[in-house]
């Protein structure tokens, strides 16, 4: 089917034959049938006489089905310059990026990418500004299915006097395809909008980089789609990006449909078209600060300063200010004093006083203090004088060029200048002799002029200046430069000259702040004055009770004049309100220490572990933290026992501290030693046992572990906690199977009130040697448990083995316990083997544990009913010399007071008062 539009037009032969050549085929598209549009030779049209060319009639335009776009090549009437040689890499290369570029384009068709995204992404593929007569796009064999990603720039390999050419891209349309494009517009102008876009769509494929079918594309889609509308102008604008007016429109546009980036964008663009339109800097500002783009607002009028000319001085004036203004408030001097040093450079002529006092701050922010004093002199009317002593740089060279024009007669002292002329000092601003500034200089101007020559260390020069600043200005309106004079002045150690400024301030309605008290307080400390520097540090402390700073300074002098109770005073913080300060905190925790206020030192204490320590809540927690694992474990353990009652590990209603400042870790372990042996001292062994096992749940002292795990094992023995103390010592044992270890878990286990630790020695009896502590332990078990042939058969092996003193003692004991027992039939021999061992025991025991030796013999005698020989015996030990050992450690190895005691027993029974009287006078009685 075919609809004809118009009479096939009347040509003459040789035109006919010319369009015969080639045609052009549009695909098809889902709403307009697909068209061939007969497609002309350039350069044949330019052999043609246009004269010839008679009146004609429109082009016949035939729909076709399903039609195949073969792919074009140029006619081979189209002669291009011999001279030119093209290459076919550079070809590829410019294939390449035309299609990435028609990715990126149906992307932001298609709403993939927003408009600055997509002019990002295609800027990045420009490296210079494309030139406008390169060579169309053509087919060079290149299957474009196989081209999946874009080839990354390439340059050209040229000679070595050429440099690398960079990639170039077409953007005006050829002559032919101007024609077609002002078919385009005809359809669309005579209503036939379907074909005018399947024009548009075939000329971008050939030229995607001219923008002239997206401006058409856009007006068509103006009142139906008037978002894709949108996309196709800004398409079209970023392709001829030179017409500001267009970007503002496109803005406008953009601000209506409420997309402000894409706006800004706009504005963006229009400001690389028109770079010296400071509207429409203003208007992108004001927009960068409702999209809170802060950074951008400010990079904007800084390029804007730097595209001013010189005869835009006021407007340079202007936004250098506002830029100082905004970047001293972010406190980026840097960037403001750039921004004041274009207007410096710009337009000098211009500069008043405002502009000067905003330099000056900037460099002495900055400490460019030698600029600083160098603009001052020649803006604010300052007259400095150098010292003359000393030659200056140009001086010496001057001197030495007048040396080289003597001749080769002077030629040896051209060669001593030339020597020495290196070994000048140079004339610096550290030579300066005297300085004058003028009487009605402002105020302002005289204390920068003031901190630079302090800075400078020209101290006695800026003290000649100095009153005129404090006895002339008024420090309730100049109090802020009253108050950078005296910091520059206390930086040089200077004080008493500081103090000449802080003391009207301090005196003041407006500037009596917290932060000139404390400087004030700085400067009296540093005078040795500790009486003034407590009242100004007092003063800190009212006006602002937070500044830990100063709280500090303040105890530390109270501690310097012995005021411990002021000093705990000051340092309190509320753990509920307040965030705590560490060291605030540790320090007020050594001095309850050293006013002996215990009860709130352990609190304290307490609190300052609870940083880095979980609080325990309850006894039961203490299964999840005796034992020898890491902290991380410990803790884990300790979350899933919380979890599983309804927990959580960490305290809703714990302090919190600051990050800032906290005791050393060997300061604050010494800290919890002290307050484990204060609370060993008192007795308070449960706060003890559960400071030991928060210790365990620190993190800072987990290279401690071993330490604080035996310091738990004694808080257990001595709160008698054998259940949590067995899990402890036990490891011990496994760990270390020496005596003190053996010696730890029998103390364990003679406060045991369950049979755990039975179960534990029989596990480790196979695997012992022959004699060990194990044996004995295990004896000693069968011995307790009453099991006497067991414990008989024990000692026995162990005696043969290695005979000892407590062996022969404890089979004597163990013989003994079964005599006395009704099962026994041999009753008589089992006391006489017991009596045989007890000798044993005695000789064995040698000289120096004869009273111990004697008391024991006396015991087995006042058991089995021999009263008068236990009398014998126990009358041995109120003689004997106890011996040096037993003298020093009385009131642990002297058994005198058991023996009379036991003696005061034996003649009760036989009701003999008085002398049972007289041994409880004579070795009892306190």
């Amino acid at each position: 089917m075919s609809a004809n539009i118009s009479e096939k037009p009347a040509m003459n032969d040789k035109f006919e034959q010319l369009t015969n050549e080639n045609q052009l085929i549009i695909s098809p598209n889902s709403n307009v049938a697909p068209v061939i549009i007969e497609e002309l030779d350039e350069n044949a049209i330019s052999s043609i006489d246009m004269s010839e060319f008679v009146e004609a009639k429109a082009l016949q335009i035939q729909e076709v089905e399903n039609v195949m776009i073969p792919s074009y090549t140029l006619s081979t009437s189209c002669n291009l310059n011999k001279d030119v040689t093209i290459d076919m890499d550079q070809d590829q290369e410019i294939l390449l990026i035309a299609d990435e570029e028609d990715r990126l384009t149906k992307q932001f068709l298609n709403g993939e990418l927003t408009f600055c995204e997509y002019s990002s992404k295609m800027d990045q593929d420009i490296d210079l500004e494309m030139v406008e007569n390169d060579v169309p796009r053509k087919s060079i064999g290149i299957d474009r299915v196989t081209i999946q990603k874009l080839a990354e720039p390439k340059a050209c390999k040229v000679n070595n006097s050429q440099q690398v050419r960079q990639r170039k891209k077409r953007r005006i349309l050829s002559p032919i395809l101007q024609r077609l494009m002002g078919e385009a517009n005809v359809r669309f102008a005579k209503g036939e909008v379907g074909i005018a876009e399947q024009i548009c769509l075939e000329i971008i494929r050939q030229v995607p980089s001219a923008s002239e079918p997206y401006q058409l594309l856009a007006m068509i889609h103006e009142n139906d789609q008037p978002k894709k509308s949108l996309q196709f102008a800004l398409i079209a604008a970023y392709l001829s990006p030179r017409d500001a007016d267009q970007w503002v429109r496109l803005a406008n546009l953009s601000l209506e449909n409420e997309d402000i980036k894409q706006a800004i964008a706009c504005y963006s663009k229009a400001i690389q078209a028109s770079p010296k339109n400071i509207n429409l800097y203003d208007t992108r500002a004001q927009l960068q600060l409702n999209n809170d783009d802060k950074k951008g607002y400010l990079r904007g009028y800084t390029k804007l300063i730097h595209h001013l000319d010189a005869e835009d001085g006021q407007y340079i004036i202007k936004y250098a200010k506002i830029l100082a203004r905004d970047y001293m408030q972010e406190n980026d001097y840097e960037h403001a004093l750039e921004a004041m040093e274009v207007l410096f450079a710009k337009c000098p002529h211009l500069v008043e006083l405002g502009e000067v006092n905003v330099m000056t701050e900037a460099l002495i922010a900055l400490k460019q203090f030698k600029k600083c004093l160098n603009v001052l002199i020649k803006y604010a009317g300052i007259r400095v004088q150098y010292k003359k002593n000393k030659k200056t740089k140009g001086e010496a060279e001057s001197a030495h060029d007048d040396v080289r024009k003597f001749g080769k007669e002077e030629e040896s002292d051209d060669l001593k200048d030339r020597q020495t002329l290196h070994q000048l000092d140079y004339r610096d601003t550290d030579e300066i002799e005297s300085c004058d500034m003028p009487d009605d200089m402002a105020v302002d101007l005289r204390a920068k002029a003031l901190i630079t020559l302090i800075e400078l260390n020209h101290i006695r020069i800026a003290d000649e200046h100095l009153p005129k600043l404090y006895m002339r200005a008024d420090p309730e309106e100049f109090g802020d430069l009253f108050l950078d004079v005296a910091e520059a002045l206390m930086g040089k150690d200077e004080f008493q000259r500081a103090l000449l400024l802080l003391d009207p301030l301090v005196k003041s309605e407006q500037f009596s702040l917290a932060a000139v008290w404390l400087r004030h307080a700085e400067c009296w400390t540093a005078c040795k004055d500790f009486d003034k520097a407590v009242t100004s540090y007092e003063a800190v402390w009212k006006l602002s009770p937070q500044h830990l700073g100063a709280r500090l300074a303040l105890a530390k002098l109270y501690m310097e004049k012995e005021l411990y109770n002021e000093a705990i005073r000051v340092l309190y913080q509320d753990p509920e309100c307040e965030t705590l300060d560490a060291n605030a905190v540790y320090q007020r925790t050594l001095l309850l220490y050293r006013v002996e206020k215990y009860d709130e030192y352990f609190s304290s204490g307490m609190l300052l572990l609870s940083r880095h320590c979980v609080s325990i809540r309850s006894k039961v927690e203490l299964t999840s933290l005796a034992r020898p694992t890491g902290v991380r474990q410990r803790l884990d353990n300790l979350r899933l026992h919380r979890l599983s009652c309804g927990g959580n590990l960490e305290d809703n209603n714990s302090s919190a501290f600051s990050t800032s400042g906290q005791p050393s870790e060997k300061d604050e372990f010494l800290l919890f030693l002290q307050m484990c042996k204060l609370a060993y001292k008192f007795k308070k062994y449960g706060f003890l046992q559960r400071l030991c096992f928060t210790a365990l749940t620190s993190k800072r002292f987990k290279k401690r572990n071993s330490h604080i795990i035996f310091l738990c094992l004694i808080s257990c023995i001595h709160n008698n906690d054998s259940f949590y103390g067995y899990n402890i010592v036990r490891e011990f044992v496994r760990e270390c199977q020496s005596s003190n270890s053996w010696n730890l878990l029998n103390i364990i286990i003679q406060k045991a009130e369950d049979l755990r630790h039975n179960r534990f020695i029989m596990r480790l009896l196979g695997r012992d040697v022959v004699f060990s502590y194990l044996h004995i332990m295990h004896a000693n078990n069968c011995l307790v448990s009453g099991t006497y042939k067991y414990a008989l058969n024990a000692y026995i092996s162990l005696f043969k083995v290695a005979p000892s003193a407590l062996l022969a003692l404890l089979i004597g004991v163990t013989q003994l316990q079964m005599a006395c027992q009704k099962v026994p039939a041999k009753k008589n021999q089992l006391l006489i083997q017991a009596l045989a061992f007890f000798k044993k025991y005695m000789q064995l025991r040698g000289d120096e544990g004869q009273q111990e030796s004697y008391y024991n013999m006396a015991r087995a005698f006042h058991q089995i009913g021999l009263l008068p020989t236990a009398i014998h015996f126990y009358k041995l030990v109120l003689e004997e010399d106890p011996g040096d050992l037993v003298k020093q450690n009385a009131n642990l190895l002297d058994l005198r007071k058991e023996a009379a005691f036991n003696l005061h027993l034996i003649y009760l029974q036989s009701e003999n008062y008085l002398l049972a009287r007289m041994y409880l006078e004579n070795y009892i009685t306190v």
